[in-house]
């Protein structure tokens, strides 16, 4: 059956930062990523109406070699699965297939950095948005929220060392968050043990005037998530509150490379759910009385 589309509000934005010789930070929007690899800043803005929208981030790993590369690998690897992502019509397609983008992705980066000599890495933030649902998957510690009328909802997880000793409550969340070894994941693309490959996964549900923030961690190890809720909580424009996220982690000192995509929902597809609906019973009900009518003409 064919798909209903949503019509998302887009904007992707990437600052190299204060502090780092070179951008190594990519973004996915419905196909467009950053082509090249001598970026300092880079935006790109949409209103796009698609039956499946594929919104993503891969953050090169501060530290490794080649993270540039690492991460275009990751939005690379998404592009080449674009007709697959278009077919997809339920929460356990969207996994499926975008666990084989992420194993495609480590595979790739696994088999260049054996070629070269040097170790390479990336996060890897993902979103699918369709009329029916949204899904999220991350590796890595790129985050993802999800702002409705309700309130804002963190969909992903942190992919740390840290994390799983808060996890396994040897420390505070408090304690993680000042700890010096916060950043170090313990799952990402190009990594070696594929068996532990395994990204954090949800799904819910997704209306009208809700929006979607995918980052990298140059935001949110600058900015809390009570700044961030206020910045998505503004009726302007996504491209605006794109730039205010990235001003408010660089005022905040943020020394890292700063990428957002947000996302608004200007239409959920629920008047096209309902008028298709709405077709299909009328057109029952004219069935059904033609049919009546054909019976009581043979009586």
């Amino acid at each position: 059956m064919r798909g209903i589309p949503i019509t998302l509000e887009i904007a992707a934005v990437t600052d190299i930062g204060q502090r780092r010789m070179r951008n190594e930070d990519n973004f996915f929007v419905n196909g467009a990523f950053i082509d090249h690899y001598k970026v300092t800043a880079e935006r790109f803005e949409t209103t796009d109406a698609e039956e499946v929208h594929v919104l993503a981030v891969c953050d090169g790993m501060g530290g490794q070699s080649d993270g540039d590369v690492a991460a275009m690998t990751g939005v690379t690897t998404l592009s080449d699965f674009s007709e697959e992502l278009q077919k997809i019509r339920t929460y356990e397609e969207a996994s499926y297939i975008a666990n084989r983008v992420v194993r495609m992705a480590n595979e790739r980066i696994i088999k260049r950095s054996k070629k070269i000599g040097r170790t390479m890495g990336s996060t890897f933030a993902m979103l699918v948005a369709t009329s029916r649902f949204l899904y999220a998957c991350n590796l890595g510690d790129s985050e993802i929220y999800h702002k409705n009328r309700y309130g804002m909802e963190r969909l992903s997880k942190p992919q740390t060392f840290v994390q799983e000793l808060v996890d396994s409550g040897a420390i505070s969340q408090n304690q993680a968050n000042v700890s010096f070894a916060r950043n170090q994941l313990s799952k990402y693309l190009g990594m070696e043990n594929t068996k532990a490959l395994k990204p954090n996964e949800c799904c819910v549900e997704l209306r009208t005037g809700d929006i979607m923030l995918i980052c990298s961690d140059g935001v949110t190890d600058a900015l809390p998530s009570h700044s961030i809720y206020a910045s998505l909580s503004s009726s302007r424009p996504v491209k605006e509150i794109a730039d205010t996220i990235i001003h408010k982690a660089l005022r905040k000192g943020s020394g890292d490379n700063i990428t957002v995509v947000i996302a608004r929902v200007l239409d959920d597809g629920s008047s096209t759910r309902l008028a298709r609906t709405v077709g299909l019973v009328l057109g029952i009900t004219a069935g059904a009385v033609l049919l009546a009518a054909l019976l009581l003409a043979l009586l």
